[in-house]
């Protein structure tokens, strides 16, 4: 009564500080039940256990019936006979147990005997069931293990108590005996039977036959650990993952799920589709997370319990134990239901990440073409994807940090009265900032993504073509522009990162002011009504439920801001998956009865193969149409020629007959959907030879006569036969390893191996060398050719009328529509012909890839030098840190460590504050007062400029310092290193390894600095309160020392696992974003999707499993604090009497946080050391990458060289390698304004002559001269721009930059002079046209900006935004782009302004294949603009050709004939003919 009435004055003088002491009055009550407890507490033991049985009983009935139709699943094994042996002894001391109980029992009907009973029903259930799981189940029982735990620890605590260690020995070995089989049992039961299993249940997943047990604790990722520190992981070395988790069943489900949307389509329309689908995976976290509060408030129950226990005076021991077993519930409840939770959102982390790839891969199968132009779609996979997986953690920790501040506020109520809502209203200020974040964060969000994927877009055509670009001499354009929108995204970012730092800036003025200023009104009011101070009870306990309110309250402020971002990732997802899709409206013909083999029937070959009536095409209905009224029918195993100018349509009439234009009218049938495509640009993924021929193909019978008959065909016999892996050579990302010629001839035998009965050739002999395309096309177009054998129906498309006597049918079109048809003898008379050149010679040579011994790293070989070169690195590697240190700025990492000291100091030094506070005389209250306000206040600013540090000076310096290193590493790297280097590798360095460090790194180097000092503070305060308790703090860290160790070496090992196979899923999507058209043409769309599930199979399983890992951390590190809690208030118990109650709080409370602090110094730790990966890597492709320019090219000419064009190659001796010469002792002398004509077969050095004119490749003998001035001592950045102008064999255009950007790189050029150059080449029209049709369907939408749409500029425009260039006209572009150039002058600076000097130089003209794509009229227009531009104003040009035009009178032409890397005719275009047997073929 005395207790319960101090209780009641306290409350009433306190403000209501009655929380704890009505908790201690509880637990007094609870405490002071009866001196003899132990009898209650012994029956309480006996009913739990009876209950346990209880349950069990029941569960094991169902579980029983369900087990029994179960089939068998594991084999004969000595486990099975050890269960039984060790089932039938628990049974056998149950029925022991029970005889004694009831002999010794004075009443049959106690609890004692009702125990006994029902556990011994228990145990023969359990004897049936465990014979059962362990034959009929993959994993142990849960059911089974549950019941052995809870019984053996209620037994334990049985047998410890005082009450029962009074009774008979006999009893009390009975209980040990039971405690010893179960615990048997248990560790029995709980072993895996994967070793066992039957071979078709061997695949599953070590946690899948886990128990769970093991699923709790994560032991069944101990084997990854002990391999990671014994060896280098790779890939095979990881275990399977969850069958949940498979990317094939969560692509069909979001597929399902999506396809039952609800429309119309909303804002909400993924995330709904999301949630219906993971639905399961979603409502999982619930549970553990509901658990996870109960826990946490049970801390400050057993904390009041605890100070209660020791200030009573007394010797119960009793109450001391329980007091210790609740410690241990409440704390292990705590770790294992984080563990559970944690891992319930990694699960669903997993799930989201996959369900979203897999639809947007299947997306881009469908979407309509000429949609994956700006690269969106790889950007989503990057960027969008990666921000989305958190949002199932996001909306649990948003509901359940919602209810803790009600639980929160709630007690505060009682403790402190009416002055509660005070933090509710300091929260509802806070909330403004929180909302007018959430209302702008979205648009600013949105902006930076849009940046951002502007510049990976920039990058990825870049990398696309940096063999254009360096022979164009726009690497310094390039660095420019990229480095433009690089500093466009970190000005953009800049946006959102100063409303984050304001942000910041209010959540924690929650954090910091809502304890101070409620403190410092209770302190008034109590100070003025009863005029007395704060005691020290009140001040720290509503300190700590202050913190339970305000912590929740931050965090939900937190999330809100970035869930709100994660609509706009969500929006750009859903906006690319609503895109027009590809709407195939081809109709089915009849097939044919039979197929012809050797011959066609007068009847078969009446049949429509492709029937095209009346078709119209038409972009939109403001615009010209591309082909209109066309009619067409090709008959089954013709051979239909299509040609015409540049820009009347063949390509998209060939796309018509794939089904990839949508046409506006009219009808196309066909035969079969499954059309064979050689495009005109061959798509090739990357693989082998033989993979890229055959792997695709529904031919996966290992036909191998078939495929040596393509191979022969396609004229590829010898190129296989010379490289030195055959056709298991790696082609290289897009076929960079291989000629021009050799692509085509690659996806021609591609096409052949298919065997389709259609077949689409657009144009694809234009790189092949005379003999090759005649051996080819007479392969498989002649009489005898093999596609004539079989009956196959053909439409090519091509400008060569060399062959079009092998066609059924030719067509000419122009003006959107068929000008002319006919037969090649009814059309003889009225077409242009175009001759090629062909050598008869006796003997043949393969072609010589361009960089045929060009080292294809193994993704195996690359993962493991990468792997061990990471496990090389120091944790800590200061080298590291050092470079890292350097791109942000000495300086700004010292201001940085300076705010978080200060923070970290103020913010503990409050807590003396307090003390001393609480200590100090009444009259002294406004000084304290004042005081705390004031340390309050620093501490809040330090972290506001702390924030401000790392958002907006660490990371926008560090962001772009780094990137500029990057960007320059790899820009100057020679030609070899990117068919060296995957394409997808270089992206992920300028993708996820930038994003590391411009959204990761600079907060996690904040977040180690803060802990780092709020460590050493605690420690500083707890060493001066309770100097025997600091000596926890040395032994837990030496164990989170080695379990951070051993974490740290796998886990990097398994972060560049991931990486790698995340690269591999983005260079598959790119691969596959770039080739839809050709995939869809063969129907191989489900292939292409088992890929991509493979793919995502392989990146899943690291990622999935680096997840794990994490959590098998924090479990490690949570029960480490779970001990020495327990410990701590176990030493309170035993040491009672020797300490005060606030002593023991305070140590209790400050061992509790400073442990916490070191758990989050070690997860913050272990994610700057991942995230400084990124700075590894990147430092890595910096310093290893080779760089092309070397440091004697330090000659710099005059600024009018060259100044008449004189070119003079001496004795030149070029190789790839020591095995792979490619030039042989070339000399020629070229005279100034000369034309050259370079021709040869494929393969036979001719590109080479240029590259190494250009050096982009070196000379091993000789030297090149051009006007008398050594090019091996220019730089070469100057020589590619001063004296070269060149026109490359592939376009170089970049769709997501300007008109202007693409033909006047360095934009300073005049519009009339670009207007005019376009009029020279045609192309004017084209884009003026739909400049003028854009403005016509703008104008009704846009009154208010009819003066913008009016003076819109189509040179402002983006390229994507006109419709797309045929081959032939991106050639006339680039031609475009050669006559600016001549308009231009070069200075040393790496500026380019136009040219005002009287010398202008006269820039040698280099032409590579330049109208290998031009139909005779345009290549005719083609060649009088180089003669007029270039050849009458004396410039020298060089040209690479197959085609040859007929030498105008007075011209200089001169020719010059390559073969096998020598020189072996030049002269005269007439004397090298003559002297050859050359002539001009029809």
């Amino acid at each position: 009564m005395n207790s319960f009435a101090k209780a009641h004055k306290v409350r009433s003088v306190s403000l209501g500080a009655d929380v704890s002491l009505s908790y201690i009055s509880f637990a007094g009550a609870q405490t002071y039940i009866a001196p003899n407890s132990s009898d209650s507490s012994s029956q309480g033991l006996s009913v739990f256990l009876a209950s346990a049985s209880t349950l069990f009983l029941l569960l094991s009935v169902v579980r029983i019936w369900k087990l029994r139709s179960n089939s068998i699943k594991v084999v004969s094994n000595h486990q099975n006979l050890v269960k039984i042996i060790l089932s039938l002894l628990y049974l056998a001391v149950n029925l022991l147990c029970l005889l004694h109980v009831l002999i010794g029992a004075q009443n049959p009907r106690n609890i004692s005997t009702v125990t006994a009973s029902i556990s011994l029903i228990a145990a023969c259930s359990l004897c049936l069931l465990s014979f059962l799981e362990h034959t009929r189940s993959i994993c142990p029982s849960t059911l089974i293990i549950l019941y052995l735990l809870s019984s053996s620890v209620g037994h334990i605590i049985q047998l410890s108590i005082p009450a029962y260690q009074s009774q008979n020995v006999e009893i009390q070995g009975f209980r040990l005996a039971q405690v010893c089989l179960e615990l048997a049992f248990l560790i029995t039961e709980c072993r895996s039977k994967s070793s066992f299993l039957k071979p078709q249940y061997q695949d599953l997943s070590p946690e899948e036959t886990a128990s769970v047990l093991g699923r709790t604790f994560f032991s069944w990722i101990n084997p990854v650990l002990v391999k990671g520190n014994g060896k280098i992981l790779n890939h095979a070395d990881l275990p399977a993952v969850d069958g949940k988790l498979s990317s094939e069943s969560l692509r069909k489900n979001i597929l399902l799920a999506w396809d039952r949307r609800v429309r119309p389509e909303s804002r909400s329309t993924l995330p709904l589709v999301l949630l219906r689908c993971l639905s399961t995976p979603f409502m999982a976290a619930i549970l553990p997370r509901l658990s996870l509060i109960v826990f946490r408030y049970s801390q400050t129950v057993l904390i009041s319990l605890t100070i209660r226990f020791v200030r009573r005076p007394g010797d119960d021991r009793g109450d001391g134990y329980w007091l210790v077993l609740a410690a241990l519930t409440v704390y292990l409840g705590l770790a294992i239901s984080t563990a559970v939770y944690q891992h319930r959102l990694n699960r669903l982390k997993v799930i989201i990440r996959g369900s979203l790839i897999g639809l947007i891969y299947h997306r881009s199968l469908e979407v309509e073409s000429g949609k994956h132009e700006d690269g969106n779609a790889v950007t989503l996979l990057n960027t969008d994807v990666e921000s989305i997986d958190s949002a199932g953690a996001m909306f649990h920790e948003t509901w359940a940090q919602f209810l803790e501040v009600l639980i929160g506020t709630a007690l505060l109520a009682r403790q402190i009265g009416w002055l509660s809502p005070v933090p509710l209203f300091i929260i509802f200020l806070c909330s403004r900032m929180s909302r007018y974040v959430a209302k702008h964060l979205q648009s600013r969000q949105k902006a930076w993504n849009i940046a951002t994927q502007r510049r990976l877009a920039m990058i990825t055509s870049m990398l696309s073509s940096t063999k254009s670009m360096k022979m164009l001499g726009l690497t310094e354009s390039m660095k420019s522009k990229i480095t433009a929108l690089r500093n466009e995204e970190i000005q953009t970012s800049k946006k959102l990162r100063w409303m984050m730092v304001a942000y910041n800036a209010s959540a924690n003025a929650l954090g910091i002011f809502a304890p101070v200023v409620t403190l410092v009104l209770s302190a008034i009011l109590v100070m003025n009504k009863y005029g007395r101070g704060l005691d020290t009870e009140t001040v720290f306990t509503t300190t700590a439920l202050l913190a339970m309110v305000t912590h929740p309250a931050n965090m939900v402020m937190t999330i809100i801001p970035r869930a709100v971002a994660s609509m706009a990732n969500f929006e750009r997802i859903q906006s690319y998956l609503l895109e027009s899709s590809r709407n195939d409206q081809r109709l089915p013909l009849p097939s044919a009865t039979d197929r012809p083999v050797s011959s066609v029937s007068s009847d078969h070959a009446r049949l429509p193969a492709v029937l095209l009536e009346n078709v119209t095409i038409q972009p939109n209905s403001k615009s010209n149409p591309i082909l209109q009224g066309i009619n067409l029918k090709i008959e089954r195993g013709a051979l239909v020629m299509c040609a015409g100018r540049v820009g009347t349509g063949k390509t998209t009439l060939a796309k018509a007959v794939l089904g990839e234009f949508r046409q506006s009218s009219g009808r196309v049938s066909i035969s079969t959907k499954r059309v064979a495509l050689c495009s005109q640009v061959p798509w090739l993924p990357s693989g082998s030879i033989k993979e890229v021929i055959r792997d695709s193909s529904t031919f996966l019978d290992e036909n191998i006569q078939w495929y040596e008959t393509v191979i022969d065909v396609c004229g590829l016999r010898m190129d296989i036969e010379n490289l030195p892996d055959g056709d298991s050579t790696q082609i290289g990302s897009r076929g960079l390893n291989l000629s021009g010629g050799q692509r085509q001839r690659l996806a021609l035998a591609r096409a052949i191996y298919a065997r389709c009965d259609v077949v689409v050739l657009d144009d694809p002999f234009s790189a092949l060398d005379g003999k090759t395309e005649g051996h080819v096309v007479e392969s498989l177009l002649g009489p005898q050719g093999i596609l004539k054998k079989m009956g196959t129906t053909v439409f090519m498309v091509t400008n060569s009328s060399q062959y079009f006597h092998l066609a059924d049918e030719v067509i000419v079109l122009g003006d959107s529509t068929i000008q002319t048809r006919g037969t090649w003898e009814e059309l003889k008379g009225d077409l242009n012909q175009i001759a090629k050149i062909q050598m008869t010679e006796a003997e043949t040579r393969q072609d010589i890839p361009s960089d045929r011994d060009m080292v294809k790293l193994k993704a195996q070989v690359r993962s493991t030098e990468d792997a061990a070169e990471d496990l090389t690195r120091k944790t800590g590697d200061f080298a590291l840190y050092d470079y890292y240190f350097k791109s942000v700025g000495m300086s700004n990492v010292v201001l940085l460590m300076c705010f978080a000291a200060l923070y970290s100091f103020f913010l503990t030094f409050s807590q003396f504050w307090l003390k001393w506070w609480t200590e100090s005389r009444l009259n002294q209250t406004w000084f304290y007062m004042g005081g705390y306000l004031i340390i309050a206040f620093i501490a809040w600013l330090a972290t506001s400029c702390q924030a401000w540090a790392t958002d907006i000076v660490i990371t926008t310096k560090s962001g772009a310092v780094l990137h500029d290193r990057l960007l320059s590493a790899i820009i100057g790297a020679p030609l070899s290193y990117f068919s060296e280097t995957d394409i997808g590798v270089i992206l992920n360095r300028f993708g996820q390894d930038i994003q590391l460090v411009d959204k990761q790194l600079p907060s996690a180097l904040q977040s180690i600095f803060v802990q780092v000092f709020k460590l050493s503070m605690q420690a500083a305060l707890l060493f001066s309160l309770q100097k025997i308790l600091i000596l926890t703090l040395p032994l837990c860290s030496a164990i989170v020392y080695v379990v951070q160790r051993l974490y740290l070496r796998t886990s990097r090992q398994l972060r560049f696992i991931e990486l790698e196979s995340r690269s591999a899923v983005y260079s598959s999507f790119l691969e596959t974003v770039e080739g839809t058209a050709t995939i869809r043409a063969f129907g191989w769309q489900r292939e292409f999707e088992q890929e991509n599930v493979r793919r995502m199979d392989e990146s899943q399983k690291p990622f999935y499993i680096l997840l794990c890992l994490q959590r098998w951390l924090n479990i490690v590190l949570d029960l480490i604090i779970a001990g020495i809690a327990t410990c701590i208030i176990g030493l309170a118990v035993y040491l009672r009497g020797t300490t005060t109650g606030a002593e023991v709080g305070v140590a209790l409370n400050l061992i509790l946080v400073a442990n916490s602090t070191l758990l989050k110094l070690v997860e913050n730790w272990t994610s700057l050391e991942i995230s400084l990966g990124a700075i590894s890597r990147l430092r890595s492709t910096v310093s290893e990458t080779p760089q092309e320019d070397k440091l004697w090219e330090t000659s710099v000419p005059p600024a009018s060289w060259p100044s008449s064009g004189l070119i003079e190659v001496e004795n030149v001796t070029v190789s790839y390698n020591s095995n792979a010469v490619a030039l042989r002792c070339i000399s020629m002398k070229i005279p100034a304004g000369q034309k050259l004509l370079i021709c040869g077969r494929t393969g036979s050095g001719k590109s080479t002559i240029l590259l190494t004119l250009l050096h982009l490749l070196d000379c091993q003998n000789g030297s090149i001269k051009i006007d008398g001035i050594d090019i091996s001592q220019v730089p070469r950045s100057i020589l590619r721009q001063q004296c070269f102008i060149t026109v490359p064999q592939d376009p170089f255009v970049f769709v997501d930059a300007s008109l202007r950007f693409n033909i006047d790189a360095s934009e300073t050029l005049s519009d009339d002079i670009i207007i005019a150059t376009l009029e020279k080449t045609h192309l004017w029209g084209h884009f003026s046209i739909h400049c003028k049709d854009q403005q016509d369907r703008d104008s009704p939408l846009h009154d208010v900006n009819d003066t913008y749409i009016k003076n819109l500029n189509p040179l402002d425009l983006q390229l994507s935004a006109f419709p797309i260039l045929s081959s032939g006209q991106m050639q006339l572009l680039s031609l475009a782009r050669a006559i600016l150039r001549t308009q231009l002058e070069t200075t040393y600076s790496d500026q380019i302004s136009p040219s005002t000097s009287s010398a202008q130089p006269k820039r040698i003209l280099l032409l590579d294949e330049a109208t290998s794509s031009l139909d005779p009229e345009t290549d005719s227009i083609m060649q009088d603009v180089i003669r007029k531009e270039f050849t009458e104003r004396g410039h020298t040009v060089i040209a690479i050709s197959h085609r040859l035009s007929v030498p105008s009178p007075g011209s200089s032409n001169a020719m010059a004939w390559i073969k096998e890397g020598r020189i072996e005719r030049m002269g005269s275009l007439e004397d090298v003919m003559s002297s050859n047997n050359l002539g001009l073929e029809d």
